[in-house]
């Protein structure tokens, strides 16, 4: 193969080489735009799911208060029923001291001989008999305080421990709610986590193909500086060679001026003096 036939070879190779070079910077820049609108998008999902978990850990600190507060509102309802089965038991044991007589009959009583003590003038021993009969029926009277005090007490208690149960439902019901919302709001927050993944395994794959694109324009841009190399030792070799024809012909022209006698040039005299043939 002639020199000049190699390197057109060589030549159409490196047209070939760059429309090469052409086509995978296309595709790298092809992959890197979409590896980069896939990170975009992580970028989104990422900071969606940020949302979420901030809304969930928010859901389950309230749940969390709530059930504390459901936790203490049935102990001190607890608390609450405790004492009114106390009080029960105590009135149900005060049944036996019952005085016979009514509140009303016993109060009657007492405030006339309160009445006598206070207006009619008595005998020493008549005043203690009276004062006696006084703290009798004060005793007695004592039951009907306690009781109603027990019963108001009761009531107090019952109306306090309806109030516990409807507040500890309420927080029930509050903590059903957030838990489900947290848990909904978990389950997409999980469904965005998996998104990520997907497309961040998407996203590698872009990169993955990127950086081959890469590499394969490497290796041809060292292709192509090998060639290079190539066709400047060839085109050197073929300027030598064009040198040492052009050398021989002024040579040869410079001899035959010199047979005829003829005028030489000065690079016809450089090129005889370079030869000894002029001293």
């Amino acid at each position: 193969m002639s020199k000049q036939r190699e390197l057109e070879d060589l030549y159409q190779k490196l047209s070939l080489l760059r429309d090469e070079v052409d086509k995978l910077r296309r595709e790298a820049r092809l992959w890197a735009e979409k590896r980069d609108a896939i990170h975009e998008k992580i970028r989104r999902i990422k900071s969606s799911i940020h949302e979420l978990r901030q809304r969930r850990d928010a859901l389950n600190l309230e749940v969390k208060r709530l059930k504390a507060l459901r936790e203490d509102g049935l102990r001190r309802r607890s608390e609450i029923i405790e004492e009114i089965r106390r009080l029960i038991e105590e009135r149900r044991r005060m049944r036996g001291d019952k005085p016979r007589r009514s509140r009303s009959s016993l109060e009657s009583q007492l405030e006339k001989i309160e009445w006598r003590i206070q207006t009619e003038p008595l005998s020493l021993e008549e005043e203690r008999r009276l004062i006696d009969q006084i703290r009798l029926l004060e005793s007695q009277l004592e039951y009907y305080r306690r009781a109603e005090e027990i019963k108001n007490r009761i009531d107090a208690l019952r109306g306090e421990a309806e109030r516990l149960r409807d507040e500890t439902l309420n927080y029930r019901s509050k903590i059903l709610d957030f838990a489900e919302k947290s848990q909904r709001i978990h389950e997409e927050m999980l469904k965005r986590i998996d998104e990520s993944k997907r497309l961040k395994a998407e996203a590698d794959e872009m990169h993955k193909r990127y950086l081959e694109s890469k590499e394969r324009i490497r290796s041809i841009n060292l292709e192509v500086k090998r060639i290079h190399e190539e066709i400047r030792m060839i085109e050197e070799d073929e300027r030598r060679l064009k040198e040492a024809e052009l050398k021989r012909r002024i040579e040869e022209e410079a001899e035959e001026k010199l047979k005829r006698g003829e005028k030489l040039t000065f690079e016809e005299f450089k090129a005889l003096l370079e030869k000894g043939r002029i001293v």
